[in-house]
């Protein structure tokens, strides 16, 4: 059957079609683009907002195709090793300043 029907207005439609001609319903979601462009957004995105990562990495999971799978993928990487670096250096900045407050608090003893 090449047909169905939009959930809103409840207007016949092509199966191949986004949106209803007769109320505007977005009938199917914009598969997200696997452009270099959008790819490196998605990286610097990734690196930047950490926790947007695995959101937006999710999204091309969820694809069908193979590229988009990869690109969630690399997307959901990244994330986790920045994430896993932000709390290594907030260790050693924490570890940092409790050594040189030990030192401070020895030295007031004197």
């Amino acid at each position: 059957m090449d047909k169905s029907f939009c959930p809103v207005c409840h207007t016949e439609v092509r199966l191949s079609d986004y949106f209803c001609f007769n109320c505007g319903k977005n009938l199917h979601e914009k598969p997200p683009s696997v452009t270099p462009e959008s790819q490196a957004m998605l990286y610097l995105g990734s690196i930047f907002l950490p926790p947007m990562g695995v959101i937006w990495g999710w999204r091309y999971l969820k694809r069908d195709d193979q590229k988009s799978k990869i690109v969630g993928t690399v997307a959901m990487v990244i994330t986790v090793i920045v994430l896993l670096l932000a709390v290594k250096w907030t260790v050693d900045i924490v570890n940092a300043v409790n050594k040189q407050m030990g030192q401070f608090n020895s030295m007031q003893g004197f």
